[in-house]
């Protein structure tokens, strides 16, 4: 009796064996992500002086108008091998029309594009190649703020209101910790304090003593919402130039 018993356990498990593995090797299946892919490659400059309420990114764009990115990835100093950056946005659905290098809020709210790429008809691979691209805070607030607002009045046309030029090369030697002709006892821009720098206070409130254009009248609500912030961070974070 126990001889037929183990005869059928013996049999029971070379049919197990037999049924799992029929000998031949099968390749791994790994599911690839569906949409298409842009890879980003280039040197950014200024990548590591973000602050964490602000993501250095690559995102994607329904339309150019759109406030908030519908996906993106985190470009980090991980991504920088040998000084240059590479890293992949993929699974980029139909809907996705623009990708952008470009700084996003923490809710992904779009604030400074810096390069931008138009899929709208794009192959399922699209090499993104920047170049290198100056990054930092204050290039953000010049490409966004300074070049297409402050600047056609201080130093557009060769000539500066109140002798103060915001133009590209110009700005930050023309405000950092110089002190103010208008504003007895302040600083332009004082690093480490922005409610105590001039450009600060020109900016959020509706007067300044000694200063005769109400500037803050001139700001978009949309530039109240996201650059006015970013020249505040910009300031308390130390005022770098790059």
């Amino acid at each position: 009796m126990k001889k037929h018993l183990f005869i059928l356990f013996l049999g029971l498990v070379v049919f197990l064996f037999s049924s799992c593995d029929d000998g031949r090797i099968y390749p791994e299946t790994n599911a690839l992500p569906e949409g298409r892919t842009v890879l980003l490659e280039g040197e950014l400059i200024g990548l590591e002086n973000w602050p964490s309420d602000y993501r250095v990114s690559i995102a994607g764009f329904e339309g150019a108008d759109d406030e908030y990115a519908d996906m993106s990835k985190v470009i980090s100093s991980s991504d920088v091998v040998n000084g240059k950056v590479s890293i992949e946005l993929s699974g980029i659905k139909e809907n996705i029309t623009l990708v952008r290098l470009c700084i996003l809020d923490r809710l992904r709210k779009h604030i400074v594009t810096f390069k931008e790429v138009d899929l709208s008809k794009a192959e399922e691979f699209v090499k993104m190649d920047v170049g290198t691209v100056d990054i930092s805070m204050l290039n953000a607030i010049q490409v966004s703020y300074f070049n297409t607002t402050c600047a056609n009045c201080h130093g557009a046309s060769n000539r500066a209101a109140a002798g103060l030029y915001l133009t590209e090369g110009k700005s930050y030697g023309a405000l950092v910790d110089v002190d103010s002709k208008k504003v007895e006892g302040k600083k332009l821009v004082a690093p480490g304090a922005s409610s105590n720098s001039v450009l600060h206070m020109v900016l959020n409130q509706q007067s300044v003593e000694g200063i005769s254009m109400a500037h803050y009248d001139l700001v978009s609500e949309k530039n109240k919402m996201t650059i006015l912030p970013l020249i505040d961070s910009w300031i308390n974070y130390g005022a770098k130039e790059k």
